[in-house]
């Protein structure tokens, strides 16, 4: 009788065992998506501003023939001091 003792104790300790729950495996929550960053539209240009913008323009091309301009003539007084000191030469 001890044998049958034996092997019913070791029945139920092997049922027991295998009646564990499984380990519970928790997963984290996915992270949230990142913020959506919604920049607004810079207004349209005023009517004034663009008149301003042209106005600038025009006098920087203004300034760029004048400047032209003050080159030509240094360029020609110093071809005309080069002349006269070739004709004090001769």
């Amino acid at each position: 009788m001890s044998k049958s003792v034996f092997a019913a104790i070791a029945v139920v300790a092997v049922l027991a065992a295998c009646d564990k729950p499984a380990p519970t495996v928790v997963t984290p929550p996915p992270s949230p998506p990142p913020p959506v960053v919604v920049t607004p539209t810079p207004p349209p240009p005023s009517p004034d501003a663009m008149k301003s913008a042209d106005k600038a323009m025009d006098a920087a091309k203004d300034a760029k023939g004048s400047a032209m301009d003050a080159k030509d003539a240094a360029k020609d007084s110093k071809d005309a001091a080069k002349d006269s000191k070739d004709a004090m030469k001769k």
